[in-house]
């Protein structure tokens, strides 16, 4: 997921994923499962991820919140800023302001 950068892919299915990792889905889901994730969660936990890291550099410093989530892979900002919620602790607002007082 993280070398091929699939994620990036916004039409990524669990079929997608489980023919680039040679497997089915239903092993990625129970997987997945034991985790305590589904595939959405799973898929955008890496986009948020990926997204904080454009956010903060220097590239992207003046990027819209919609231009990160297009070149993230979510389908909306929203969905973007509930996930970096999640993985950052803060919001994408909160993140890109402490990066520009830095």
């Amino acid at each position: 997921m993280q070398d091929r950068r699939l994620f990036l892919r916004r039409s990524l299915t669990r079929d997608d994923l489980a023919r680039e990792v040679l497997t089915n889905r239903t092993y990625i889901t129970r997987a997945l499962r034991g985790r305590g994730l589904n595939f959405s969660q799973f898929v955008n936990s890496f986009r948020a991820d990926y997204a904080i890291d454009l956010m903060t550099s220097e590239k992207y410093r003046d990027a819209s919140p919609e231009d990160i989530a297009v070149l993230s892979g979510f389908s909306s900002v929203d969905t973007m800023n509930r996930y970096i919620k999640k993985s950052a602790g803060t919001t994408a607002c909160a993140l890109r302001e402490r990066m520009e007082g830095a």
